[in-house]
């Protein structure tokens, strides 16, 4: 992608343990163009999450990241903690999973949205609580001004979450990196936070990175979709034709399990054999265990994450099973 706003290459992410280290990412690519919103799909432990966490160096303390990830010029991975410092916050924004646990519960929350204007805008106490007002009104916060001067605890969550995409919007990122938005919210407050994230990406021409287990979240918002087990990539492809026509195994096991309205008539849903792995792993495929359609090769040799150009732009799998035999 020649106009990619974001480009990863070869990313991995390792941490440290009392029995040896674990491999969390493992090789992964990807890009991601301006105003684009792209979906992070998989189990828990897939390692969506410390994608965007390598990326914000949040890692955990035993935790590093190798490769490149290159964001307007600049590698991330490759930055002081206070280059970093300046482009969070900035260019680059990030909503949590739990909005409860990232808001401070002993300030205001006008004041934690004017603090980010202040220290990386330039713009005075005043000038920046009345944007952070305004912003709060425009991610539909009721009697914004009031509500501005309450404290987290007497928000509901689905206020809360409003408050983190007002947060995150703030200072007009170029890309907005979004872990579990709508986890812990309804299905009707989730359908309005994700209408809302959707409408201020196309207002404001911010890039969107959804890291979520729900392809349903991923059906109504994301324009692409990658598709992660054991830290590496499996399938990449525009939504539509994702949920069409998935090339990979773990990919149909994954939208075979998903509720349909069709399942009314056929109402058991598919399931996929055995356990997730967590981590990557030195050879093979990582989904080779639960594969019910796997080769020899598969448990020697890692497939490669092929092009698929002739099933339709935009497409890539790592299987043998599509595209040229080993």
């Amino acid at each position: 992608m020649t106009d990619s706003l974001l480009s990863i290459r070869d990313l991995g992410v390792r941490f440290r343990l009392p029995q040896g280290e674990t491999m969390a990412v493992d090789g992964v690519s990807l890009d991601v163009a301006p105003g684009e919103v792209l979906g992070i799909v998989g189990e828990s432990g897939s390692g969506k999450s410390q994608i965007l966490y390598a990326m914000m160096g949040l890692l955990a303390a035993n935790g590093r990241a190798s490769g490149q990830v290159l964001f307007q010029g600049q590698n991330l991975l490759a930055l002081s903690p206070d280059r970093l410092d300046r482009v969070r916050g900035d260019a680059l924004s990030m909503i949590f999973q739990d909005p409860m646990t990232s808001l401070n519960p002993y300030m205001r929350v006008g004041d934690q949205l004017a603090e980010g204007l202040i220290v990386h805008k330039g713009l005075s106490k005043a000038e920046a609580r009345a944007e952070a007002v305004r912003m709060l009104d425009r991610v539909r916060i009721p009697d914004a001004a009031a509500r501005a001067r309450r404290f987290p605890h007497e928000f509901s969550g689905g206020m809360r979450q409003r408050v983190m995409i007002a947060m995150a919007l703030l200072a007009k990122p170029r890309l907005l990196l979004a872990d579990e938005p709508t986890t812990a919210l309804d299905v009707t407050i989730q359908a309005q936070v994700l209408d809302l994230m959707a409408e201020l990406a196309r207002e404001t021409g911010t890039a969107i990175i959804l890291v979520t287990h729900d392809l349903g979240v991923v059906a109504r918002l994301c324009d692409r979709v990658v598709v992660l087990y054991g830290g590496r990539v499996m399938e990449e492809a525009p939504a539509e034709v994702l949920f069409d026509a998935p090339a990979h195994p773990y990919t149909r096991g994954l939208l075979a399990a998903m509720p349909r309205l069709e399942t009314v008539l056929t109402p058991r849903l598919g399931t996929i054999p055995g356990t997730p792995r967590s981590g990557g792993s030195a050879k093979g495929c990582p989904f080779v265990d639960r594969c019910e359609v796997r080769l020899a090769a598969c448990t020697t040799d890692r497939p490669p994450l092929r092009d698929l150009t002739a099933l339709g732009p935009g497409r890539r799998a790592a299987c043998y099973l599509t595209g040229a035999a080993p």
